[in-house]
């Protein structure tokens, strides 16, 4: 089972409280099984709890993340003098329209941020240590005081504020990992797709170009980005579009023919199942130079 918090992209992290906590004696972690999540931060000490049946020891400059719903408690193991910070927190993990960010791919420079980049989540690392504890220490400092704070703005400061921390925590956390062969491979086929002078796909040209077979590549390609290869094509090439409409002034025809497209006519079907509107009513919304 993957006991692992999703932050996602499109919905407001919920605080539901925080603060700071120091024993005098030796410790045992409440037995209990909450409807939120848990951020653990070890400032000094050492602080041991189960979840789900699995061991974790929180060494300090150390985190943990426990995920609601799942049973966790503690035995009298955290001795005293041992502080931590704590953020109960909501993270809406309905992960059914939404598929994990793949951080290890880089995608084309776009002219939009689309809805399909808002439908991503990031599954937060379960546990691991933080490089700079004191800069971390000083900002839940300021959470906390926010926190007890009669600010208006309190809620939506630490929501914003927190997914940002955790954000930072995420990234420092991959920063561990090196891309796995199947993501050097999608890399490579995006790379090849950004590159192409046209919009048609080869998929002989593909399979040739990455030395490879294609069915292999195409399910490799979906199962890490979600898109399948001809979509992600689309995408880049009605981006690639958008900035031709955007800093010129060039026609719908001349766009189309620029970028490869058979006909205008197959150039606006392809661009309407990308936006949603055809090229001239986009291009009536958009400032041109």
């Amino acid at each position: 089972m993957c006991n692992n918090v999703p932050l996602h992209f499109d919905h407001m992290l919920r605080i539901q409280d925080l603060g700071f906590h120091v024993i005098k004696n030796l410790y045992t972690h409440p037995d209990r099984k909450l409807n939120w999540d848990v951020f653990l931060y070890v400032a000094d000490g050492q602080m041991e709890v189960w979840e789900d049946n699995k061991e974790y020891v929180i060494n300090k400059g150390q985190f943990l993340f426990l995920k609601s719903g799942l049973h966790h408690w503690g035995e009298p193991k955290t001795p005293a003098g041992t502080s931590w910070y704590w953020i109960h927190f909501f993270s809406n993990p309905n992960t059914e329209t939404s598929q994990e960010l793949n951080v290890y791919l880089n995608s084309y420079p776009s002219h939009l941020i689309s809805h399909e980049d808002y439908s991503k989540f990031i599954k937060l690392p379960k546990q691991g240590s933080i490089s700079h504890p004191k800069k971390l220490e000083k900002k839940l400092d300021s959470f906390i005081r926010l926190f007890h704070s009669t600010d208006p703005y309190r809620a939506i400061t630490l929501s914003l504020q927190t997914m940002e921390l955790f954000v930072d925590i995420f990234e420092e956390s991959i920063e561990k990992y090196p891309r796995s062969k199947s993501d050097r491979t999608v890399q490579r086929i995006i790379e090849y797709l950004e590159q192409k002078d046209g919009y048609s796909l080869d998929s002989q040209a593909i399979s040739s170009s990455l030395d490879m077979n294609y069915s292999y590549l195409c399910e490799v390609f979906k199962t890490k980005t979600g898109s399948t290869i001809h979509m992600y094509n689309s995408h880049i090439f009605i981006d690639k579009a958008i900035g031709l409409m955007s800093h010129s002034n060039r026609n719908i025809s001349e766009i189309s023919e620029l970028l490869g497209f058979k006909n205008p006519f197959y150039f606006s079907r392809v661009f309407r199942k990308i936006m949603g509107c055809a090229p001239s009513e986009y291009m009536c919304k958009i400032y041109r130079e």
